[in-house]
């Protein structure tokens, strides 16, 4: 993606295509292991300002290739699985241009359909091309936010089972409306209630409300045994030091949230690359001085979290009784803390040669990864 002509000028979207198709084919390739059928909706299309007849740089493009991988992928381990996939626009010339590349790009396996119109107002037409029973999968990428992102549009979709959601939260957009009277409605409709950020400095701020929004969105729900559960991803600006927006994830699956956040490591250490790359060029634009690339820039995630926090965030955790930790705990700490699981795998790590916590279930000294998740593993603080 890095090397991409495509999302030169629009480094953002390539990193956010990046998580979507590292994150859709690891779905489909699990939900395939069970579902004949599995569907898939863009609820914000386009083509944006895309040049390219094939819509190469487009989620269109992007999913519908990941959709066809899998089909292919899940036949060879004996899986019939059909794919459907319907896409919502509401320009008239830019679904024009998505209706015929469509019709022109039928893909074995993969059936889809183009919608002419508003998403809000199409909420109903998209669930009854769902059905009831299929698993859904919802890409929520809206230009603005709002009747986009807020609860009323969203509930609907939200109460449907058996379904998963990547929502755009337009920080750069809300972030600068939330104080604002004339938007208070607004604001209301999307948090739930007004967000109160006053006197708080930038960082608190926007997780102040990042973690307002899923909590509302988190509110809605199906029933009282399936309740939603969500992580987050930033997406930086490609030259300044500043957020562009985040991308909010909900399931009501503890092992989606572990997949998505794997997903979204990979898409942290690209972001990093690409955004080092585009600053350089950047600055030789401007000063017309050329510069030696280099690949020895921010290889993982590990710099973005003080790990003195996570590793007492282990101790807070653990006790000197024995207690088994699963994949469905692993969840749990993600979505409480947002950080990936190499944060938590490192600082356990640190601890141990400290001393200070043990895997009872450890069958080496030194593994690549202290905590095997997957194998309900026990752990305990040390006796000191």
């Amino acid at each position: 993606m890095e090397e991409s002509d495509h999302y030169k000028g629009r480094e953002h979207s390539g990193v956010k295509h990046y998580l979507l198709e590292s994150y859709l084919e690891r779905l489909f390739m699990i939900i395939g292991q069970h579902e004949r059928r599995i569907c898939y909706v863009d609820c914000f299309s386009g083509p944006w300002k895309e040049a390219d007849e094939d819509l190469s740089g487009t989620s269109i493009a992007l999913s519908l290739d990941v959709m066809r991988k899998c089909h292919d992928n899940l036949r060879k381990m004996g899986k019939s699985v059909e794919f459907r996939a319907l896409f919502i626009e509401k320009g008239n010339r830019a679904f024009k241009k998505l209706d015929a590349f469509l019709k022109e790009n039928q893909l074995v396996g993969v059936t889809t359909e183009a919608r002419n119109g508003d998403f809000h107002e199409l909420r109903d037409d998209i669930l009854r091309w769902c059905g009831p029973k299929d698993f859904a999968f919802f890409f929520i990428d809206p230009k603005g936010w709002k009747n986009d992102i807020d609860m009323p549009t969203l509930t609907p979709l939200l109460q449907r089972k058996r379904s998963e959601y990547l929502i755009n939260f337009m920080y750069g957009f809300l972030v600068r409306a939330h104080t604002q009277k004339l938007f208070l409605d607004d604001m209301r409709a999307i948090f739930g209630e007004a967000p109160d950020t006053a006197g708080m400095p930038p960082k608190e701020r926007e997780e102040h409300l990042i973690q307002q929004y899923r909590d509302a969105l988190k509110s809605i729900s199906a029933n009282d045994t399936e309740k939603l559960r969500s992580a987050y991803v930033t997406i930086l600006d490609p030259v300044k030091d500043r957020t562009k927006y985040h991308l909010v994830y909900l399931t009501r699956h503890p092992l989606g949230i572990v997949k998505f956040m794997e997903a979204s490591e990979e898409m942290d250490k690209v972001q990093k690359r690409v955004r080092a790359r585009t600053k350089q060029l950047h600055r030789i634009e401007k000063t017309g001085q050329e510069e030696l690339f280099t690949d020895e820039i921010d290889s993982g995630a590990s710099d973005t979290v003080d790990i003195g926090i996570v590793k007492q965030y282990w101790l807070d955790m653990l006790t000197h009784t024995p207690r088994k930790f699963g994949n469905e705990d692993l969840a749990n700490m993600l979505e409480d803390t947002n950080w990936f699981e190499t944060n938590l795998q490192q600082a356990f790590n640190e601890l141990k040669e400290e001393g200070k916590v043990v895997n009872l279930d450890a069958t080496r000294k030194r593994p690549k990864k202290p905590v095997h998740f997957d194998e309900n593993e026990r752990l305990q603080r040390a006796e000191q």
